[in-house]
């Protein structure tokens, strides 16, 4: 391409990460392939020298481009976009980047985790379609908080920026991972089930599980969904209802209006514990207990979840064991599976899996 511009100047920026792909390596100059280390080494990149962030270019002397003769037809999201929570244009941006790292930033890490609380920064979409830069992102949160690179106030939100930056720098370094292929080779060769009525229940949220239920109801109305209900609804999908997490990470990117081809592919092969990270495929979500530990009383799933309105607190991620003492019929379906019993499945088939061969499609 720069070659048929032979009389423009072209000039190449890492615009959509904080540093290039392949600057943070190990000392045999490798990517790592466990976000821990990785993350030190990047910390200590930044410690060095911050990445610049440029101003906006000025105007071309012959004036802004044309429009394009008719416009692009794009399939993603499928939902209304919600623009007062997710304003699109650059000022509510920055105006929503300031105010979070002003205001809501010393309560990111006590909240994050729990989606009936407002807290997080809500700046993914921004991110994903570049009305913000990771760049702008951290000289904003240094600017506010400068101890955030010595694991002061901030560091957990940086943490997740760089988590963003983990994902992209493997994808680039493992372009295997663009192509629907595990990070672990061996788990190609998990027997998955066929997507079924399993499936479409998940897609819909009519699982019988109160938080992944209501997860997906928020996906599907909205565009986007909590960090913490991203894992626990993959976790169901792969480790309980045993569907390809493929299936989940091609439905994730039809839905989200953040949706971003390295981080999702990181966040559902952590999942299906097909990528990188230390943790082994024994580890598997308990929805109920996930349920039970970041929605305690229920106040997310009853948004979501009208049917459930009536459901005391101690009740509302087992219903349908409340409804049958009460005698009262509820307009919810009971539980798709025995989470002890898929459990118990899933660990056999990624055991057998393992058996099978050790090859790593990525070198992990």
């Amino acid at each position: 391409m720069e070659r048929a511009l032979s009389d423009v100047i072209c000039q190449g920026f890492d615009d959509s990460v904080l540093l290039a792909p392949g600057s943070v390596t190990t000392g045999n100059n490798e990517m790592y392939k466990v976000f821990t280390p990785f993350k030190n080494a990047f910390l200590r990149r930044l410690r060095e020298d911050l990445p610049e962030c440029h101003r906006a270019p000025a105007m071309r002397q012959s004036g802004a481009l044309s429009e394009p003769g008719s416009p692009v037809t794009v399939d993603y999201p499928q939902q209304p976009f919600d623009a007062e929570r997710f304003p699109a244009d650059e000022q509510s941006a920055l105006t929503r980047l300031r105010d979070f790292c002003q205001h809501d930033l010393a309560r990111y890490d006590a909240d994050r985790d729990f989606p009936a609380i407002d807290g997080t920064s809500r700046l993914s979409p921004c991110l994903t379609l570049g009305v913000l830069s990771p760049r702008q992102c951290l000289h904003r949160l240094l600017k506010t908080h400068p101890e955030a690179l010595n694991g002061g106030t901030g560091a957990v939100w940086l943490s997740e920026l760089i988590w963003r930056e983990f994902y992209r720098h493997l994808m680039t370094r493992y372009p295997e991972l663009c192509k629907h292929k595990p990070f672990i080779g061996w788990t190609d060769n998990v027997q998955w089930k066929t997507p079924d009525a399993a499936f479409t229940a998940w897609q819909n949220g009519n699982t019988g599980f109160p938080i992944v239920d209501a997860a997906m109801r928020q996906l599907n109305a909205t565009g986007w969904m909590h960090n913490r209900l991203r894992m626990i609804v993959a976790s169901f999908l792969v480790k309980d209802l045993l569907i390809d997490w493929r299936e989940g990470e091609h439905y994730f990117m039809s839905q989200l209006i953040d949706g971003d081809l390295a981080a999702n592919n990181g966040g559902w092969q952590w999942a299906a514990s097909t990528g990188t990270d230390a943790a082994p495929y024994f580890r598997i979500f308990n929805p109920t207990t996930q349920g039970e530990k970041f929605d305690k009383a229920g106040e997310f799933i009853r948004h979501w979840i009208p049917e459930l309105s009536a459901v005391p607190a101690a009740s509302i991620h087992t219903p349908w064991q409340w409804a049958e003492k009460a005698n009262i019929r509820l307009d919810y379906p009971h539980p798709l599976v025995d989470h002890k019993r898929a459990r118990e499945a899933t660990l056999a088939a990624y055991d057998a899996a393992r058996k099978g061969t050790r090859s790593v499609v990525a070198g992990g």
